[in-house]
Formats: structure tokens, sequence, C-alpha cells
């Protein structure tokens, strides 16, 4: 990893961060831009505001290129869940469901809020195909999904859903990509999401207070709705404008810092930090299973072991039924073997995991 890049990210030089999965960490170029705004706003006071409806409608146009979509179709909002209760608002009452079972518990509640009808798939290694058994079974107007799951960073596969997208082509997919965005190359309308909405301050580092969200003509269509009744409804009331400015800035950032070999980068320490695991068998058997994964792992444990790491230094997230690690493209190999020295220094291997370390 460029060092220059690394030097950006104050909180890499005390820690081995390994939580981008929980927060993504602030840039100091970032910060010095939000501070900029933030003295605008001081010593401009009501003109600061004058042309933020403007300069949103630019904000939605870096949104739309970087993940290929239609600038009429892209909003910015404040978060996933604010965005995901817009679009299910949108859909019909007693609308038919799938989802996965145990995915972000605010995508599932939101199905619960409404009067809707749910059925849940398990988050198994082949968990595509029994979407498509059940879709064979049931008529469904929605399946609502995390592009990666935050508990076992399990990836949906893109081709698979593809497939059912074309056996089933009134089917909504909606995706929850918080967890993916600026983790890899998205291309919406190549995709097979009718709608995805994701916030911003994880892995697109894009600090809080944003989220992004593209919906398709199929999804407008279906639900009776236009992109003018959906902008209208996104942008009720006053907008956050320093979470969609710092929003804006971070997509720039990555582009300007060659994304698709950043991505290269994140990629090839996930694949490391993957395989250093399974040589201690410290793999879900279900992730093991799969093709292709994110660079979000689990490893079975729990507050014994999660605190063991942070005493080491090592930022992590008790997240289910382990603790859960994650890299980005700043993170380098020496922390990946840092995290591997410490699991074998406190005796954590396959058979500490089920009783050594467990309370």
């Amino acid at each position: 990893m460029n060092n220059k890049i690394r030097s950006l990210f104050p909180v890499l030089n005390s820690c081995t961060y390994l939580n981008t999965a929980y927060t993504g960490p602030l840039s100091t170029k970032l910060f010095e831009f939000r501070n900029k705004l933030e003295k605008d706003h001081l010593i401009k006071g009501d003109v600061f505001k004058i042309d933020s409806q403007e300069r949103i409608n630019d904000f939605r146009e870096t949104i739309s290129k970087f993940i290929n979509s239609s600038k009429e179709n892209t909003f910015f909002t404040l978060n996933f869940s604010t965005g995901y209760r817009y679009i299910l608002d949108l859909l019909p009452e007693h609308s038919k469901i799938l989802a996965l079972e145990n995915d972000y518990n605010s995508l599932l509640e939101g199905l619960k809020e409404r009067d809707f009808s749910v059925d849940y798939i398990p988050i198994t290694s082949d968990f595509e195909t029994k979407i498509e058994n059940q879709l064979y079974k049931n008529e469904y107007n929605v399946l609502a999904l995390s592009v990666v799951q935050f508990l076992s960073g399990i990836k949906v596969d893109f081709n698979a859903l593809r497939k059912i997208k074309n056996k089933f082509p009134k089917l909504i997919i909606i995706g929850d990509s918080t967890q993916f965005m600026g983790s890899d190359i998205f291309n919406f309308n190549n995709s097979p999401f009718d709608v995805i909405i994701g916030s911003g301050y994880k892995w697109m580092l894009a600090g809080f207070g944003n989220a992004y969200m593209t919906v398709s003509n199929n999804f407008l269509n279906q639900t009776k709705s236009t992109s003018q009744k959906l902008y209208d409804k996104v942008y009720a009331g006053h907008i956050n404008f320093l979470g969609a400015a710092s929003l804006d800035f971070a997509i720039k950032f990555l582009q300007k810092n060659d994304f698709i070999n950043l991505v290269r980068q994140k990629k090839d320490l996930g694949f490391f930090l993957g395989d250093e695991l399974k040589k201690m068998n410290l793999l879900d058997p279900e992730v093991e299973k799969r093709n292709d994964h994110s660079s979000i792992y689990t490893i079975i444990g729990d507050h014994i072991l999660h605190d063991e790491l942070q005493k080491k230094g090592i930022r992590c997230s008790l997240r289910g039924n382990g603790v859960r690690v994650a890299v980005h493209f700043y993170n380098e190999e020496s922390e990946i073997n840092k995290l591997i020295r410490a699991l074998k220094s406190i005796g954590f291997t396959k058979k500490s995991k089920s009783i050594g370390l467990r309370s």
C-alpha cells in the first residue's frame, strides 16, 4: 500500500485497524474539507444555504457516475435505514417479500414495520439456489437482501442473482450495499438490482450522515411511481448538506487515487486474510464453500477473544457468534500477520474455538 495514502488516515498510526466493516476511518483530507465547509457556514450564515439545492444535484451526478445509474433516479439521503423506508413506503400493502434470515437488523425491521407478508431463507453456501427454488414455489413481489452480509461477509453471487432476475423479471430486487460499495466496482445499470441503498460511512470513507439511493425504471413502473415523486419525498425538509458534500468528496477521493487499483489491493488483502484463517481452520464452513467472498470475516469467539485482540491493538467488532475483522485498501499484509500471530499467541486454534475461549 502506498504509504502516502496510509498517512492520510491517522488512526492507522495508533492501532491495527481491521474494523472498516464497523466504521471507516476519517481521512485528514475529508476532515480539512469538512472544516472548510463549516467555516463557510460560520462566516456566511444564510448565504451558505442559498444554492445548496443546486449543489445537491451536482452531488447526485457524482454518485450516479460512480455507480453508473441514471442521475434522475439517484438520490442522496441520510443513511440506509431512512432511504430504505422511503422505498418500502412505495410498495403496495400486503406485498409478498422474500428475505434472508439474520440479515442486517434495519433491513428486516423495515419489513416487519409494514403490512407485508415476509418469508425467510437461511444464509447457507447455496442460498441463491434456495432463493430460486422458493420463487418457483410461491409468487413474490420483492427480494430484499444485503449485497454483503454484515455478520459473515458472504457476498451475493451477482451471476446467480442475474439468472434469478431473468427468470422472474417482475421481481423487484432491493439491495443494501453499505458493506459493499467502496470495496468493489459496481455498475447499477448492468446489475440485477432494482434498488440499491447504502450508507457512506464504512467502505466509502465518507464520514457520518450520508447515504445514496438509486432505483430502476422497472421499480418506478411496478410501483406506479416517478422520479419526481421520489425526489419530493426524499428532499422534503432541510438537507444535511455537510453529509452530502462529504459523500461527494469521498467518491472523488477514491477516483482521484485510482479506485480500480485500490479495489485490486483490497481484494488481494482479503484473499490473503481468508487463506491465513483457513490454514488455522477458523473459517466458517459455509464461507469456505463459496467461490467468491468479501474482505469481511468472522472468527467464532466471544468477548474474551475480542478483549484479547483489543489489548494487542487490533481493532475488531463483536458480531453474531464471533469476532469480525475486515481489511480495506489501506491495510497491509503485516497487519494480517499480526492478527494471525495474536490468535496463535492466545492459543486460538480450531480446538480452542469451541472450548478454550468460550465463556
